[in-house]
């Protein structure tokens, strides 16, 4: 007889004395969690689909009003981090030379604080969109997946 039959003859069971705890409003909290993780979701295809045109706004020749900053750098930072998740996966976590060197520089772009705004907020966005287009520019993820997800958003896949 070993630990776990020997306690298990001793303690009776408690099933049937213990009754399931329902707290009131149980439901409501599920929907609104997965709500909530649907939203997420959606949120990263949308960053995804569009993070060619998200790198443009941060890279290209008009600077991105103040108020555009930081919702560009989470959209931005999720595509990154999705980038990153893709070419791990399609390199089964062993990325090699000027891959590894993006994905490396992709991770310290994602590490930093978002910050507050201002000159700080810019530097951070356009050190985000760099690794991103680094991470796109290595040829390892198949760029009509972008095409795909910007058609299957737009209803047309």
């Amino acid at each position: 007889m070993n630990v776990a039959t020997g306690l298990a003859r001793r303690m009776p069971s408690r099933d049937d004395a213990v009754e399931k705890a329902t707290l009131p409003g149980d439901r409501a909290f599920i929907e609104r969690f997965v709500a909530g993780l649907k939203e997420s979701v959606e949120t990263d295809r949308v960053a995804l689909a569009h993070v060619e045109d998200d790198i443009d706004a941060a890279l290209g020749e008009r600077v991105p009003a103040a108020n555009e900053i930081t919702p560009l750098s989470l959209r931005l930072r999720s595509a990154v981090a999705q980038l990153v998740d893709i070419v791990m996966r399609e390199t089964r976590d062993q990325p090699q030379g000027e891959v590894a060197t993006a994905v490396i520089r992709s991770c310290k772009a994602m590490a930093e604080a978002l910050p507050a705004g201002g000159d700080e907020g810019l530097g951070h966005l356009r050190r985000v969109a760099l690794a991103a287009q680094d991470i796109i520019d290595q040829g390892v993820i198949d760029e009509d997946l972008f095409d795909y997800l910007a058609d299957e958003l737009a209803g047309e896949a």
